[in-house]
């Protein structure tokens, strides 16, 4: 027997299903996926991804709490015979019932090696104290991957993706991939995730190169209603692994595909894959009033915090330390894991606009300009978040304007941000001292700030005049 493996949170089907706690169906709606990723030699990895609702399992008193034990099947055809077929008992325990709330899931992956063809493809789930079952069909083709250009895996939807050095079913490449099989981001769960592989690149050890990854959303008709910031990096081999994330909750509630488009900075050879995915923002009238309340709100946000490890939570308030106050920072640090979920519950109410609202959009905002400080002002040296920069811009928002001067002839390199509301209009200097990418506040007219009026001779390239002619 096997523990299954993860947890998820699926709030769309909340809306719809919440009433439904107490109930045990006899059968068990499922949500199913797959993506292809290459492989050595004549087959092609196929991953599928499950997830149920853990209210529709049926748990029986067992020492110290309450157990449910279950049997999901997945079998493979093609035209002739059976292709793949693998079944896994697990075992859930819980201590009490209370755990199970009603928009709860638990996940699966199932893994196998397929050659190029058409199948069939049937996942069962059997619920072996209710005798409750479940079962999902999909037809699916798997293409052989080209070996003599660049190629794109599928685009697998994820929950969550982060670093990890366990190696679970959901482990890939140093990172843990939480699928989503139902492609449904929502309010509470806006962060669009995604993982794909890249293959067949020009590679020399001397000369690596980079390659350039364009990410964007298009509606039903094709046309773009959403662009991210391009990446560029350098090739580590022949495959690259693509990821990111992106923050949705802008969108209006519609399906849409997201868009990735590999180039090879050295060939100019591109390839692009899509992916279709749907964002659910209910309206007033879908909303009953208690999830309209401030009570089911704070229910959903602590239900997502204690989710993450004290060390996820922990690197949330670090984020957000810029706009805490003094006694928060002092609380924060002394508070146990239990109580790191109740104080950002209420760090974020608080400077909610409209805490009767879903969306925290206040929260909202301020996790698009860490993410903005991340893709824009990175270094080797430090994250873009706790650069000059990322803290100015945490702290204060977007500033009305940029001058940017690249370097000059006798300067080095520097930006000037110039805030309207601040104390009747205040800049701030930033330049790239050292070299390296990394521009430090040398001056600010903001009272708050660090004030040097002789900034501009420490821009000043200095000469060597001894230097060998």
């Amino acid at each position: 027997m096997k523990r299954f493996l993860h947890y998820l949170t699926g709030f769309a089907i909340l809306l719809f299903m919440g009433a439904l706690r107490s109930q045990q169906p006899q059968f068990f709606p499922l949500n199913v996926s797959y993506a292809l990723f290459n492989a050595e030699g004549n087959e092609e990895y196929v991953e599928f991804y499950i997830a149920f609702l853990q209210q529709n399992l049926r748990y029986a008193p067992a020492d110290s709490g309450y157990v449910a034990h279950f049997t999901l099947q997945l079998e493979v055809r093609n035209r002739e015979a059976v292709a793949y077929s693998e079944t896994q008992p697990f075992v859930n325990r819980i201590r009490t019932l209370e755990e199970i709330r009603p928009y709860s899931e638990l996940q699966h992956l199932f893994l196998c090696k397929l050659p190029p063809g058409k199948y069939s493809a049937s996942i069962a789930l059997t619920d072996s104290e209710s005798g409750a079952r479940g079962e999902y069909l999909m037809d699916l083709e798997v293409k052989p991957f080209q070996d003599n250009q660049p190629a794109l895996s599928d685009i697998q939807l994820a929950e969550k993706i982060s670093k990890s050095e366990e190696k679970t079913r959901f482990y890939k490449n140093g990172l843990e991939v939480i699928p989503n099989p139902s492609g449904v981001y929502t309010l509470v769960q806006p962060m669009l995730y995604y993982y794909a592989e890249a293959y067949n690149l020009p590679f020399s050890e001397t000369e690596p190169g980079t390659y350039t990854v364009d990410s964007y959303i298009t509606d039903s008709q094709g046309s773009v209603v959403r662009t991210f910031p391009q990446k560029k990096k350098q090739k580590a081999g022949n495959s690259a692994v693509l990821v990111g994330g992106h923050n949705i909750v802008t969108l209006n509630s519609d399906a849409y595909f997201l868009n990735l488009q590999f180039t090879d900075d050295q060939t100019r050879q591109t390839v692009k894959r899509t992916q279709p995915f749907r964002l659910f923002k209910p309206s007033k009238e879908q909303l009953d009033l208690a999830e309209r309340t401030r009570a089911v709100t704070a229910e959903l946000m602590a239900s997502y915090y204690s989710r993450l490890s004290e060390a996820e939570m922990d690197q949330e308030f670090e984020k957000a330390k810029y706009i805490a106050t003094n006694d928060e920072k002092k609380i924060f640090k002394n508070l146990n894991a239990k109580g790191k979920i109740e104080f950002l519950v209420e760090f974020w109410r608080q400077r909610d606009a409209d805490p009767n609202t879903p969306q925290n959009e206040f929260k909202i905002k301020y996790f698009e300009m860490v993410e903005y400080a991340q893709v824009n002002f990175r270094t080797k040296f430090k994250e873009g978040w706790k650069s000059d920069r990322g803290r100015v811009l945490l702290t204060y928002g977007f500033p009305d304007d940029i001058e940017r001067s690249p370097s000059e002839s006798g300067k080095k390199p520097y930006e000037m941000w110039t805030y309207n509301s601040l104390d009747g209009g205040s800049i701030f200097v930033f330049a790239d001292l050292r070299g390296f990418g990394e521009y430090e506040l040398l001056h600010s007219t903001y009272r708050k700030e660090l004030n040097q009026p002789d900034w501009q001779r420490q821009i000043e390239v200095q000469r060597d005049n001894n230097a060998f002619r």
